[in-house]
């Protein structure tokens, strides 16, 4: 029995969407539309000069907390999802250089790494937790 025009085009989208979804691309075009809905809501907010009650309750991050999560989300490839945070913070990240500057104290590798700055800082932790002989994990039987 021949298919209906209609049907056809079922399959074929249902094809098309699968192929999508097995390389990849249809992850990226979610967070496309996302950060478009956000751009247009969070724009059009931004033009009636709308405050959302939800910002006012929510306490601010630190400034180098939200510039090391932009930065590692940048490091990553995934400018829509930074896009997306910037837009749900108040704060406005430091610059890469500022950031390395501020974080100075935290050892990081060296301040010209491509390395992403939460991924220096971590690493940096991590070695000075080997190195002072700190144990993984704690033994609970020995807290009692």
């Amino acid at each position: 029995m021949a298919q209906s025009p209609g049907q056809n085009m079922l399959e074929i989208k249902g094809d098309v969407a699968h192929r999508l979804e097995a390389n990849g691309a249809l992850d990226q075009i979610r967070a496309q539309i996302r950060a478009s809905v956000y751009r247009a809501l969070l724009g059009a907010q931004e033009d009636a000069g709308a405050v959302t009650a939800q910002a006012d309750d929510a306490p601010e991050a630190p400034l180098p907390i939200v510039s090391v999560v932009s930065d590692f989300l940048e490091s990553l490839d995934l400018g829509m999802t930074k896009e997306v945070f910037l837009r749900e913070t108040t704060q406005r990240p430091l610059g890469r250089e500022e950031l390395e500057k501020e974080l100075v104290n935290a050892t990081l590798k060296s301040p010209g790494s491509t390395e992403a700055v939460l991924e220096q800082v971590l690493a940096a932790a991590q070695s000075r937790g080997e190195r002072s002989g700190v144990p993984d994990t704690i033994d609970e039987e020995n807290c009692r």
